[in-house]
C-alpha cells in the first residue's frame, strides 16, 4: 500500500462503489475506509476486492467498509477530496429497511446499533491509546527514579492522560452529534454542562433522597465523568428534536431561537430522564459483568472470546460498544480485567500468528505480508491485516487464532489479570500492566500469558496445514 498513490487509490474506489452520486456519507475507523452507500447494487465489490491496497471487503446494513490497514488517515483524507462538499463526511446513516427489501431482524437491528456505537467511539480510540502511552511514560519514568508522583511534572501528564476517560462525554458528544446530524458545539456544550463544577458540586453535597430537582421534576444526583451511552442518548433525542425545530421555527427566528431552544429542552430532558436512563442500563450491564467476575472469573473474558469468534462475526465493529464497560470498570475499581482482556487476547494472538505464517510460508509476498501484520498487530494494536490479509484468506488458521486466544483467556481468568488503563493490547503498552501501583505480580501474570500466545500460535501454525496459494509471487 505504500506504493499506492492514494489520490488514484480513492477515486477508484469511488469509481467502483458506484460514484459520487451513489454516495450518502463516508467515515473510517482505525483501518477501514466506510462508505455509506445509496444503492447496495451498484458497488463492484468484485473489482473492489482486487484493487491493489485492499485487504478486505465488508458490506453491512447499506455500508461498504473497505479494510486498507494503517494507511486509513491517508486513504480518508485522499477519498474526501475527491467526494468533495457533495458527501458529509459524517451524519446520519440512511434507514436501510427499503435497501434491505423488508424489515430487518432484531439481530440485523442490534448489529445495526452495534455498528452505529462503532462509528461514534472508534474515533475517541486514538486519544485513549495516547492516554494508556503517557500513563506507561509515567511508570516508566518512576521506575528509573527520574519523576516522582508528587512532582508537577507528574501531576500535569497524568492530568493529561486522565482527561481523555473525565472528559468522554464531551468527545463522544461531538462524534454522535455527526453520526446523528445534529449541531456538534451544542450537544458539547450538553456534555459539558454535565461535567460542570456547580453539578458535581451538587452531587457531592447530595441529599436524603439521593435527588434535586429541575423545573420541581425530581433528577437524580449522579456523576457522569467518564459515561458514554447517557450522551449517546442525549444527542440522539437531540437530533430528533432539531429536526422538528426546523420545520416549525419561522424561518426568520430561527437562528438564534433553534439552538436556545434545542440546548434548554434538551438539557432538562437529559438531566431528568435521559441521563439517569442511560446510566441504568451501564450499571445493568456492568452489575453482570461484576457478577460472572465475582462468581466465574476465568469464564468471563473466555465467554465473551467465544462469542466473538462465532456470532459476533456476523456483527463487525459489536466489541466498540461494550467499551464503555471498561471506562466503568476503570473509573469503579481502576482497573479492567474483561474489555482490555479481551482484547489482548485477540490482537497479540493474530500478532504471533503472523509472525509465525511468515517463519513457515515459502511465499516472499506472504512472508513480507506476515511480518508487516505482525508489526502492526504486536506493537500497533492493530489485528485487522493479519485477520483479512492471512485469516480470512487461509482458514485453516482461524482456528489456531480462536483455539489460542482461548487458552489464554481461561488463563487470565484464573490468574485474575488485570490493566490498570486502556490500550493493554499490545506489546508496547505492556506496562499498563503494571501501573503507577507497580504491580510487579500482575505483569508477570501478563508476559506468562504473551508467552502462552507465542507458543500456541507457533505450534498451531507449524502443525496446521494451510493453503498459501493464494498468496503467489508473480506481479499479477
Amino acid at each position: 500500500m505504500a506504493k499506492v498513490n492514494y489520490d488514484e487509490f480513492a477515486a477508484k474506489v469511488v469509481e467502483l462503489v458506484g460514484g459520487t452520486d451513489n454516495l450518502n456519507m463516508i467515515t473510517h475507523c482505525a483501518t477501514r475506509l466506510r462508505l455509506n452507500v445509496k444503492d447496495a447494487e451498484k458497488v463492484n465489490t468484485e473489482a473492489l476486492k482486487k484493487l491493489d491496497g485492499v485487504l478486505g471487503l465488508e458490506m453491512k446494513n447499506g455500508q461498504c467498509q473497505v479494510i486498507v490497514g494503517q494507511v486509513i488517515e491517508d486513504v480518508y483524507l485522499a477519498t474526501s477530496k475527491v467526494v468533495g462538499d457533495s458527501v458529509k463526511a459524517g451524519g446520519e446513516v440512511p434507514d436501510d429497511d427499503v435497501a434491505d427489501g423488508g424489515k430487518k431482524t432484531v439481530l440485523e437491528r442490534f448489529s445495526q446499533y452495534l455498528l452505529m456505537m462503532s462509528g461514534i467511539l472508534s474515533p475517541v480510540i486514538p486519544g485513549l491509546i495516547a492516554a494508556g502511552f503517557i500513563t506507561c511514560l509515567l511508570l516508566v519514568l518512576q521506575l528509573l527514579g527520574l519523576i516522582d508522583a508528587s512532582s508537577s511534572t507528574y501531576i500535569i501528564l497524568n492530568g493529561v492522560a486522565q482527561a481523555v476517560f473525565y472528559f468522554m462525554p464531551i468527545y463522544v458528544a461531538y462524534t454522535s452529534a455527526l453520526k446523528f446530524d445534529t449541531e456538534p458545539v451544542l450537544a458539547m456544550v450538553l456534555a459539558g454542562a454535565l461535567l460542570y463544577p456547580d453539578w458535581v458540586a451538587l452531587v457531592n453535597a447530595g441529599s436524603e433522597t439521593g435527588y434535586t430537582s429541575l423545573f420541581g421534576i425530581p433528577t437524580l444526583l449522579t456523576t457522569y465523568n467518564g459515561s458514554t451511552l447517557q450522551i449517546v442518548l442525549a444527542v440522539w433525542v437531540m437530533s430528533k428534536l432539531d429536526k422538528w425545530l426546523k420545520k416549525v421555527i419561522p424561518i426568520q427566528v430561527r437562528h438564534f431561537l433553534k439552538p436556545f431552544l434545542l440546548l434548554t429542552i434538551t438539557a432538562v430532558l437529559t438531566f431528568t430522564l435521559l441521563g439517569p436512563l442511560g446510566g441504568l442500563v451501564t450499571n445493568y450491564i456492568y452489575a453482570l459483568v461484576s457478577w460472572v467476575r465475582t462468581h466465574i472469573p476465568w469464564l468471563a473474558v473466555f465467554s465473551i472470546i467465544l462469542f466473538s469468534y462465532t456470532v459476533g462475526n456476523f456483527m463487525p465493529g459489536f466489541h466498540m460498544a461494550l467499551i464503555p464497560i471498561a471506562f466503568a470498570s476503570l473509573a469503579d475499581v481502576g482497573y479492567d480485567d474483561l474489555i482490555n482482556i479481551w482484547f489482548y487476547c485477540c490482537t497479540i494472538t493474530p500478532g504471533f500468528l503472523a509472525l509465525a505464517v511468515a517463519l513457515k510460508t515459502k511465499k516472499n509476498k506472504l512472508k513480507q505480508y506476515g511480518f508487516t501484520s505482525a508489526l502492526s498487530a504486536l506493537f500497533g494494536g492493530i489485528s485487522e491485516p493479519t485477520t483479512y490479509g492471512i485469516v480470512y484468506k487461509m482458514p485453516q488458521l482461524y482456528w489456531v487464532g480462536a483455539i489460542t486466544s482461548l487458552i489464554t483467556s481461561i488463563y487470565t481468568g484464573i490468574v485474575g489479570l488485570k490493566c490498570y488503563g486502556f490500550g493493554g493490547y499490545s506489546l508496547t503498552n505492556i506496562l499498563l500492566y503494571m501501573g503507577t501501583q507497580q504491580d510487579t505480580a500482575n505483569f508477570v501474570k501478563a508476559l506468562i500469558g504473551v508467552v502462552i500466545m507465542a507458543v500456541c500460535s507457533f505450534v498451531g501454525v507449524f502443525i496446521t496445514k494451510f493453503d498459501d496459494s493464494v498468496y503467489t509471487d508473480d506481479e499479477d
